[in-house]
Order: structure tokens, then sequence, then C-alpha cells
């Protein structure tokens, strides 16, 4: 009877996670999606500034065809994408590909809705901005845009959601090719989307050197605050400590960073010497202090410090809602 109530009891936990996860991912997609709406309408589109992924090959389609006249933006998005998730249908499987289908579609239909809010945000601006002899600073748009893009692609990825299918092409891609890693593969997709402005955008002379370069800031400002907002900003840091004053050592980081440390055993491959490492993750604040105490207990000390994408446990709590996303 009690080990069919804690099954019980069980049960409805992993049923009521699963309930707040899902609201929780569709809130994210909502939310991202109404920011990217904002970023790509009012300081990408206009200034003629390209993204990357599928994004930005619907933006370079978009301007071509005069801004609407032929397809709204989210349109493209989902036409451009429609290929791509069918290929990793095909080639990867149904259970791959449906958070990209369902957030493709949240996304685009998003960006259409809000377009005629946004776009008369930008042209109220800049017919004040013209009325006094200014111009829009393009360097502002582009790390403005490339922020706000960030952080919307970063809570939609937190949602378990994506928005296009360079992702599924580039697992496709990687499974075929596996020394080339999927982080290289979208990075180099999205240089070859940006660097096509170019080409696309040649008539506009020396103008069009210059959206691309605007574009490739904004899309270092964009893939630097997904990250941000995906892990936040104070990142952890793993760090080994190789020493003979492994108690000392110790000893004082439990008294001074009030961190735990692992004891673990090791062996010089040259020396053959039999060694003990310290392992111990701490707050990126706290790397310079316990630096500071390693040096001090033992200066012949060796450390290593690396950065750790994520951390769950004591002393390392997150918020509900991140990790119910």
């Amino acid at each position: 009877m009690k080990n069919k109530s804690i099954k019980q009891s069980a049960g409805n936990y992993i049923a009521n996670f699963k309930t707040k996860r899902f609201w929780f991912g569709i809130i994210y997609l909502l939310g991202g999606s109404v920011l990217s709406a904002f970023a790509l309408n009012i300081f990408f589109v206009p200034t003629k500034f390209t993204m990357g992924g599928v994004s930005g090959a619907a933006s370079i389609i978009y301007q071509l065809t005069g801004q609407g006249d032929f397809l709204n933006f989210g349109t493209l998005v989902i036409i451009l994408n429609i290929p791509l998730l069918l290929l990793g249908w095909l080639k990867i499987g149904f259970s791959f590909v449906w958070r990209s289908i369902v957030g493709t579609f949240v996304y685009s239909l998003v960006l259409d809705v809000l377009r005629p809010l946004t776009e008369g945000w930008f042209e109220n601006y800049l017919d004040i901005a013209l009325n006094h002899g200014q111009r829009p600073d393009p360097l502002i748009f582009a790390l403005f845009g490339g922020i706000l893009f960030g952080i919307s692609m970063g809570l939609i990825l937190r949602g378990g959601y994506t928005t296009g299918g360079t992702d599924v092409l580039a697992v496709v891609l990687h499974r075929r090719w596996p020394n080339l890693t999927i982080g290289n593969l979208l990075m180099a997709l999205d240089v070859i989307i940006v660097a096509s402005t170019l080409f696309f955008y040649r008539d506009e002379g020396n103008h069009a050197i210059m959206l691309a370069m605007y574009s490739f800031i904004a899309m270092w400002f964009t893939a630097r605050f997904t990250d941000i907002t995906i892990s936040g900003l104070d990142f952890s840091r793993a760090v080994y400590i190789i020493s003979d004053q492994k108690e000392a050592i110790s000893s004082a980081v439990f008294a001074e960073l009030d961190r735990s440390v692992t004891l673990l055993p090791a062996k010089g491959m040259y020396s053959g010497a039999d060694k003990d490492m310290l392992y111990c993750v701490v707050s990126s604040r706290q790397v310079p202090k316990l630096k500071a105490i390693v040096k001090e207990i033992d200066p012949r000390a060796f450390v290593v410090v690396h950065e750790v994408n994520e951390v769950v446990g004591e002393g390392f709590e997150r918020d509900s809602a991140d990790f119910l996303a």
C-alpha cells in the first residue's frame, strides 16, 4: 500500500511538472516571438540588415520583392522552412522536428500580426529624425536589433522550441559528415547567408558592404545575447587544482567561499607519481578569490579554470520558471 502511494505521488508530481513545463514553454515562445517581431520589423527590415538562419534568407527575399508586395515576412519564413522541416522529418524523425514546426508557425504568425504596429513606429521615428536634419545611426540599429533579437531567440529556445530549419539542416549534415560539429555548421550557414547580401544588394554599391558589416555586428550580438538569455550572466567556473596542500586549500575554500570540494585521484603520466586533484565549482565572481587562496597556500599549485554552461544544485539554485522551461 505504501509503495502504491509513493508511486501515485510520484506520478502526480511528474504530471504536474509536465503541465507546468508545457505552459511555461508556450509563454516563452509567445514572449520571444513578440520581441523578435519588434527586433525584425523595427531594427532589421527597415535598415536592410540580415540576420542568420532561415529568417535571414527570408529577409533578403522580402527586401528584393518590395517588402510585402509579394509575400509577408512571416509567410516567407514558413515557406522556406517547409523543405528543411520535411528533410528533418524524413532523415531524423517527427519527434525531432515537431517543436520546430510549432515554433516556426507561432513565430511567423506573430511577425505578420505585429507588422503594422512595428512598421508604424519606425516610420514615425524616421520622419521626426529627418525633419530635424538627422539620420538614424545604423550602428545603433545593429546593436539594439542584435541584442533584442538574441533575447527573443533565447526565450524561444528556453521554451523548447526553434524558429527555423537551419538547425535541422545542420544536424542532417552532421550525420553525413560527423567531423563537422553542429555549432560550426550553424555558424557557417549564418555567415553564408549574411555574406550573400554582398551579391543580392550589389546594386547599392559600397552601401552593400556596409550592410553586410553591420549585419555581422548584429549577428554577433544576437549569438551572445541568445547565450546570456539561456544561461544567465553569472557563468559558473569549474576549477581543477593539483597541489600537495590539498587539506589546507580545501579548508580555506570551505571557510572563505562556502563551496564544497571533491578530491579526485590522478596520476602524472610523465613522472608516474600518484597525485590528488581537487575539483570545485564556483561562480565567476569567486574565481579571483579562489586563485588568491591557492596562491597564498601553495604558490606552485597547478590550477585550471574553465567555463561551465549550467549548474543546478545546492548553492547554485535556479528560478523555478527557468527549471520548468
